[in-house]
């Protein structure tokens, strides 16, 4: 472990400092994160909290650190700061972002896009069907979108699983540590979005889910993303709240409207009123509005680059045109099929041929690879 890393770590657990508090005192020291370990230095601050300094003295602060650095090296846990190039971006614009992220996973949460999709826990069967057809929409047109939510029941979950069914990454930000998964009944998809994405949280390990926790947890969901979608809610809610948030960070919120004497619709319409957010009924609505609009784009591109590409490649690429998701065994075969039929005698690839071709066509933007191994047309 670096000294930086292990010092924000050590911060992160004086508890009488928020964020806030850190980034004050760093321009107080001149971005010496050191002199805030310091008893002696720091005792200069003036109208500093009593408890600080007694809590750095006794140790205690830096023993915990060490043992969050044991629990992470043991579980396979990611630790980051806002000085660590893995930071999320997006999240360390706000005034508030957390001092320290651990991460299980296998995502980059600096890609190119990112939306949050939240709702209520009591989701209907309107909501389901929505969040799963917007997330479908999503898939097809952005396949390198990752989504966001907080992995509750209802909305979250549902974001979640489609997700994972239609090839997206997708990320849960915790309102605890991650040596448990609440609520329990969600372990099976937390592990599948460990090879799909991952989770995220801002608490060590041994935190449980406080009430207060998800609030907190929400400015997450709030601050990672460009686009935050609400797609059910009741006129109070953590929903409702998180679009909140988003707009307070100058992100773009969007809502799905529903029957006014639907109760589960209200706070989604409420947004719309007040301005809050956008209203949006399919994934083309969000496209149009984030200028994600790509799908004309796409395939002007994809026209212009069967000429330009060598025959082998061309020939993959023709294989392609249904749209369907391919692995290199799939290509093998139908590349073969297709070869008999046009009674072509040449001798017949292996999978390392393939896969040498894909390798090629993911590097033009022609194609991208997504989970499983298997392939699809840019």
């Amino acid at each position: 472990m670096n000294n930086t890393l292990f010092h924000y770590l050590t911060l992160s657990f004086l508890h009488p400092l928020g964020a806030g508090k850190v980034r004050e005192l760093l321009e107080y020291f001149d971005n010496d994160i050191e002199a805030l370990l310091d008893p002696h230095r720091l005792s200069q601050v003036p109208n500093l909290h009593p408890e600080l300094l007694s809590l750095l003295r006794s140790g205690q602060a830096q023993r915990q650190a060490e043992k969050e650095w044991q629990f992470a090296e043991k579980n396979g846990v990611s630790i980051c700061h806002p000085g660590d190039e893995r930071y999320p971006q997006r999240l360390m614009a706000c005034n508030d972002a957390p001092l320290i992220l651990y991460q299980k996973g296998n995502t980059d949460l600096n890609t190119k896009r990112i939306v949050s999709v939240v709702g209520t826990r009591k989701m209907t069967a309107y909501g389901s069907r929505q969040t799963e057809k917007l997330v479908e929409e999503l898939s097809a047109a952005c396949p390198d979108l990752i989504v966001v939510s907080g992995l509750a029941t209802g909305i979250d979950s549902c974001a979640h699983r489609a997700s994972l069914q239609h090839g997206l990454k997708t990320v849960g930000v915790l309102a605890h540590g991650l040596d448990r998964i609440y609520p329990a009944g969600h372990y099976q998809l937390a592990e599948a979005m460990l090879h799909q994405g991952g989770l995220l949280t801002e608490f060590p390990h041994e935190t449980t889910p406080f009430p207060s926790n998800f609030v907190q947890r929400n400015r997450i969901v709030a601050g990672l993303c460009d686009a935050c979608i609400v797609i059910e809610s009741a006129e109070k809610g953590g929903s409702l709240i998180t679009a909140r948030m988003a707009r307070d960070y100058d992100r773009e919120v969007f809502a799905l409207p529903g029957k006014s004497i639907d109760t589960y619709s209200r706070g989604c319409n409420w947004l719309i009123k007040k301005q809050i957010a956008a209203l949006i009924e399919t994934a083309g609505d969000l496209l149009a509005e984030m200028n994600w609009d790509l799908g004309q784009k796409q395939t002007t591109v994809q026209g212009n680059l069967f000429p330009a590409l060598e025959p082998p490649l061309a020939e993959i690429l023709a294989l392609m045109e249904s749209g369907h998701d391919y692995s290199p065994q799939e290509l093998l075969i139908l590349r073969e099929n297709s070869r008999q039929k046009a009674g072509d005698t040449a001798q017949k690839g292996n999978i390392g041929e393939i896969l040498s071709l894909m390798i090629q066509l993911e590097l033009t933007g022609a194609v991208i690879s997504i989970s499983g191994g298997h392939y699809r047309l840019a």
